[in-house]
């Protein structure tokens, strides 16, 4: 288990919790510590002056500990039914197939007119393809893609301008939509996509949180968490299989010069990182 995917179930875990009932806990943990602490300084009183607060407090951790497994399970349980759908899976692929690798190949033709647009735009070279993969609800749906992606104009780094490009695909009566970042202190140009195919997550996150047992479907903090839950599941899924056609084609194209191997060139990063790795990509 990944740290990211051992992170996310946790969030979720606490987003399950109750505000009031988590404030209820910690004050009555609290009370009881004061109530320890004052009962070992007792010591005329004997043991039981402390024993009594001692037993309060393992008695409360226990019950604390055996509602978190018990949420745990549940929110885990809509992640491992999520699973079963192959959903994610089946997404990359398509993705990968009828949009990335058509575009890497773009790249790696100096031929093609892609190259020609780009110095258009003011670009000396095209150095990478950036996939920022969508990780919360709000990020899935595509009305907010154009402001993550505008806010990099205003990077620290020197800002890019941002133009949208159609790339022509052979065998394809319409290209590809894709944006072009161009950085304003290098010349150098990246091509940048929020998957819009990963808008169905959302709905799929709703689908099985919604279709759990009647509890859950009563319980407003489970049900979102939940959702929550198999949303940054199914996107981490979906980038650990680019990941996997990007590792055939690196071993595939390993013949090839580093400029023109096209796994090289592909990169696949959480949409919240798309500024790093553009700075790093264009500006390092």
């Amino acid at each position: 288990m990944s740290r990211f995917e051992l992170r996310s179930r946790w969030r979720a875990v606490w987003q399950a919790w109750p505000p009031a009932g988590a404030v209820l806990v910690v004050l009555s943990f609290v009370a009881t510590a004061t109530w320890l602490v004052l009962g070992l300084r007792d010591v005329e009183g004997g043991p039981s002056g402390w024993l009594e607060p001692l037993a309060a407090i393992l008695g409360g951790l226990g019950a604390f500990v055996l509602t978190a497994i018990l949420i745990f399970r549940r929110v885990d349980g809509a992640r491992e039914e999520a699973e079963s759908y192959g959903l994610s899976r089946g997404l990359a692929t398509g993705y990968y197939f009828n949009f990335v690798r058509p575009l890497l190949a773009a790249m790696s033709d100096p031929a093609h007119g892609l190259h020609e647009r780009v110095k258009g735009f003011g670009g000396h070279s095209l150095v990478g393809l950036v996939v920022g993969i969508p990780q919360t609800l709000d990020e899935f749906n595509p009305a907010r893609h154009e402001a993550l992606l505008a806010a990099l104009a205003e990077s620290p780094s020197g800002g890019y301008t941002l133009q949208r490009l159609e790339v022509p695909v052979a065998g394809r009566a319409r290209g590809l939509a894709v944006t072009v970042a161009l950085g304003r202190r290098s010349q150098r140009a990246v091509l940048v996509d929020l998957p819009t195919t990963l808008a169905v997550v959302a709905d799929f996150a709703s689908f099985v949180a919604e279709g759990g047992t009647e509890a859950a479907a009563d319980h407003e903090l489970l049900n979102q968490a939940q959702k929550a839950l198999v949303a940054s599941s199914e996107a981490e899924r979906f980038q650990n299989v680019l990941e996997e056609f990007v590792d055939v084609v690196n071993r595939v194209g390993a013949r090839e010069s580093r400029a023109m191997r096209p796994a090289l060139r592909l990169h696949v990063v959480p949409a919240g990182r798309l500024t790093f790795r553009l700075d790093e990509l264009v500006y390092g």
